[in-house]
């Protein structure tokens, strides 16, 4: 007999109860607490290929594409930065694109460590104790860096927004505002 959660609400019979969960244990991996709900008859074992698919699904969302897009933003945002250097016309919007690209290079690394070399990879090469041994520092130490690395990120649009207004829409105040060493306080307040 399933639980309370997994009954119909028009059951009557024991019957009626048994239904398919096999749309449960594709969204979750922990097949056990799917099928530790159900009666003890043969329905109820595990399913012995349900955690190497969960496996596979983390190998392939976590480093295949995680890693890919991290791969292809640390390039483009370091070759924005190249780029950026050489312009020498408007220092304060250039010094904050940089600084967006340099926070977004940051906020890149650290979701491919995390996600895509301690979550993805090390489970598939079999290092399944390596990512349990770095768990509790990924989550003491990674998880707020990365954290403060994503809010610096978002400051830091928020600060070329507001630059960008004041030089379109205020031109005749922005020679006051927009200056180099204001720009690089507000950054560093970031």
């Amino acid at each position: 007999m399933l639980s309370p959660l997994y009954t119909d609400i028009g059951s009557t019979s024991d019957d009626d109860d048994v239904t398919d969960d096999s749309w449960m244990s594709s969204l979750c991996c922990d097949n056990a607490s799917v099928n530790a709900s159900n009666s003890s008859g043969p329905e109820s074992s595990l399913d012995p290929g349900g955690d190497e698919r969960c496996m596979w699904f983390h190998f392939v969302v976590n480093t295949l594409l995680i890693g890919a897009l991290c791969i292809f933003g640390l390039f483009g945002n370091t070759l924005s930065l190249f780029v950026l250097e050489r312009d020498r016309r408007n220092r304060v919007a250039v010094f904050l694109l940089q600084s967006l690209a340099t926070a977004d290079n940051l906020c890149l690394c650290v979701a491919f460590i995390e996600l895509s070399v301690i979550y993805g990879l090390l489970p598939v090469v079999g290092r399944g104790d390596l990512q349990v041994a770095t768990a509790p520092y990924l989550i003491k130490y990674m998880n707020p860096v990365g954290t403060t690395v994503q809010s610096c990120a978002i400051w830091i649009t928020v600060l070329l927004a507001v630059n960008r207004y004041i030089a379109v829409c205020r031109p005749f105040v922005a020679s006051r505002w927009l200056r180099m060493r204001r720009t690089r306080l507000q950054v560093r307040s970031t």
